[in-house]
């Protein structure tokens, strides 16, 4: 289970004209949608989810106050489609425990992530299933300065500011494969 309190606590607060893009492995997890918006201030909160590209789903979701907003789920192929935002659209990216289920090509969501994050914004990721030197060596080559990663109760937790272009678009830890072909 994602520890909610510290994803808060290491993604950067955004503001009304700010937008925050939550990926997830499958629908029904955008749990962290009302916080994003109330606590940390994002006036534009999206979810992404593999699924049928071109679908999009849209949930109401409530704000404790009274009111709400309207929040869009784009459904595609996290490891093969075009996501459908615009380069450098998003201030903040999370990636929660996703990583983890990706088969075929890891580095591919990870190029499309380096697009549409802002320079100098962060990506926030979790993963159950690498070890936090691997995630600091995949933000690093992914373009990011890693500024905050910490393994709590069998989790990863990483955070990454923009800094730079994509270094290896297939590194060999991730890719091992590729290198034996190469022998």
């Amino acid at each position: 289970m994602i520890d909610r309190d510290k994803i808060l606590n290491i993604t950067p607060p955004g503001g009304p004209e700010d937008y925050i893009l939550e990926i997830a492995a499958r629908n029904g997890t955008g749990q962290l949608a009302q916080l994003l918006h109330t606590h940390l201030g994002y006036g534009h909160v999206r979810g992404c989810v593999s699924g049928q590209a071109g679908q999009v789903d849209t949930e109401e979701v409530a704000l404790p106050e009274g009111g709400g907003f309207t929040r869009n789920v784009d459904h595609f192929d996290l490891e093969r489609d075009f996501y459908p935002y615009p380069s450098a659209h998003f201030k903040a990216i999370l990636c929660l425990e996703v990583i983890d289920t990706l088969t075929r090509d890891p580095m591919y969501m990870m190029d499309e992530i380096h697009r549409i994050l802002r320079p100098g914004c962060s990506l926030i990721l979790s993963t159950r299933r690498y070890t936090a030197g691997r995630i600091g060596s995949l933000l690093e080559n992914c373009g990011l300065e890693v500024t905050r990663l910490e393994t709590d109760d069998d989790c990863t937790y990483a955070a990454g500011r923009k800094i730079g272009a994509l270094r290896d678009r297939y590194p060999v830890w991730l890719y091992p494969e590729r290198s034996r072909r190469s022998d």
